[in-house]
């Protein structure tokens, strides 16, 4: 792999590609890594759950500025009323009227305007925050789709390169098997051998049931990540060059402390605690809103020898100040609470700092060692071959026995497996240390991906 498969980029970049990929692919057979992790972005519910909340964290914004805009309300009101008078003896004595009855109808138009609402400022504060902190999540659930996908993408490979290697040993120990067999029969071995190869065919052939296990599991943790059958996948041809990562751990741990995303989100946390503990102080100020009302007002009723009926037309112009005197006390009490949150708040910010350089500076070491166990192991698979090919030659010539050979086999296979896991383990690590500096994006898994082969047809 060449250097510019981790070339660092801007959060900005990471940021706005998150959904560009979202609609680019249907329900084809996904092959490379960019096409599954595609699907995976279209299907998975994770992802989908955080988009959501953070298209619901957007609308709350608009919510938010609604209070400080012109308020328009329509109203009506009817009602009955009786009045009895019956145990009145003056209207008894002249024969007046002892039941009233009366029908009220209002029909009104009310229109607010807030002139003086701190909290409701601060209100629209909160809610443009609390959309950005949203937003952060679902960029950073993007980016653990990523990882997640790599991973159990590079899984499956390693399980696959697991059976393969196996079968080959397998077909060895046969072999192996078929000579020891031909030998004694020769009379120039002994029984040994060729139980020895026996047992080491059977229990290769166990080893190839296991794999076949492994590779079905594997599979199944892509699919689940994905949430969409995955069919073929592309292979790493064992020829890529891994590149280590450009500048040391200490500038790492800096890039996370400044750039990773839960750095980002803690950030905003502080600024949404700090806005709740201001929007906690406006509990003791006044508020003031400008209104105007309108009303239509009608009256009809009395009784049958004096009935009545009124209609009257009120406009109502004015300007409210409501100012809180005592409350109880949850006004003190809620700044009380904001003030611990703030101070939660900036611990939190604390330790995601710590958490940040701490995952950059693990991954860091993760690719170091991965990178010398690749050259180690690369070494030891050349040693093994010529181990394997110096017994089988001894062997021949009766220098060495049936069980030099057999242990020469596994451990060269052994080998090449341990070889393949650890080049995958690069892969992954490093883009967990993209991630862990906030600089991970699409385009790393784009250009991965244009790594593998095309599986063969």
């Amino acid at each position: 792999m060449t250097t510019s498969v981790f070339s660092a980029r801007g959060l900005a970049r990471a940021v706005c590609l998150v959904g560009c990929s979202l609609g680019l692919m249907g329900t084809s057979e996904a092959e490379t890594l960019a096409q599954v992790f595609t699907l995976a972005q279209q299907h998975n519910p994770t992802l989908r759950s955080a988009q959501a909340n953070y298209r619901a964290a957007l609308s709350g914004v608009p919510l938010a500025r609604s209070r400080l805009l012109p308020q328009l309300t329509a109203g009506a009101n009817l009602s009955a009323s009786a009045q009895d008078n019956s145990d009145n003896p003056l209207l008894q004595k002249f024969g007046m009227p002892t039941q009233w009855n009366y029908t009220s109808r209002d029909v009104n138009l009310v229109a607010t305007q807030a002139l003086y609402q701190p909290a409701d400022h601060l209100g629209v504060e909160q809610a443009d925050v609390a959309a950005r902190i949203a937003y952060l999540k679902f960029v950073q659930q993007d980016q653990d789709l990523m990882l997640q996908v790599a991973a159990r993408y590079f899984d499956v490979l390693a399980a696959q390169d697991s059976l393969h290697s196996l079968k080959e040993q397998d077909k060895a120990v046969v072999q192996q098997l078929k000579s020891a067999q031909a030998n004694f029969d020769a009379g120039n071995g002994t029984i040994v051998d060729v139980r020895d190869a026996q047992a080491r065919v059977d229990l290769t052939a166990a080893q190839v049931l296991a794999a076949q296990n492994r590779l079905q599991l594997a599979r199944n943790s892509l699919q689940q990540v994905v949430g969409a059958p995955v069919r073929t996948l592309a292979p790493l041809p064992r020829s890529t060059a891994l590149a280590p990562p450009v500048g040391d751990m200490g500038v790492w741990a800096r890039k996370a402390e400044e750039h990773n995303l839960g750095v980002d989100e803690a950030l905003l946390s502080v600024k949404l605690a700090q806005l709740g503990a201001q929007k906690a102080d406006t509990g003791y100020k006044p508020t003031v809103s400008a209104y105007a009302r309108l009303d239509h007002n009608a009256t009809s009723g009395g009784s049958t020898l004096f009935p009545f009926s009124n209609r009257a037309n009120v406009a109502t112009v004015g300007v409210q100040m409501r100012w809180p005197l005592f409350t109880g006390y949850a006004v003190q009490s809620d700044v009380e609470q904001t003030a611990h949150l703030l101070e939660k708040s900036q611990s939190d910010l604390d330790a995601a700092r710590l958490n940040a350089a701490q995952a950059a500076r693990a991954a860091y070491l993760s690719v170091q060692s991965g990178l010398a166990q690749v050259k180690a192991l690369d070494a030891a698979i050349a040693s093994s071959r010529s181990s394997l090919q110096a017994n089988e030659t001894g062997f021949k010539v009766g220098m060495r026995v049936n069980i030099d050979v057999l242990n020469a086999l596994s451990q060269l296979y052994e080998t090449q497996r341990q070889a393949d896991q650890a080049r995958y383990d690069v892969l992954v690590n490093m883009l967990r240390l993209k991630s862990a500096a906030g600089q991970l994006d699409r385009r790393d898994v784009d250009t991965l991906s244009a790594l593998l082969e095309p599986p063969a047809q």
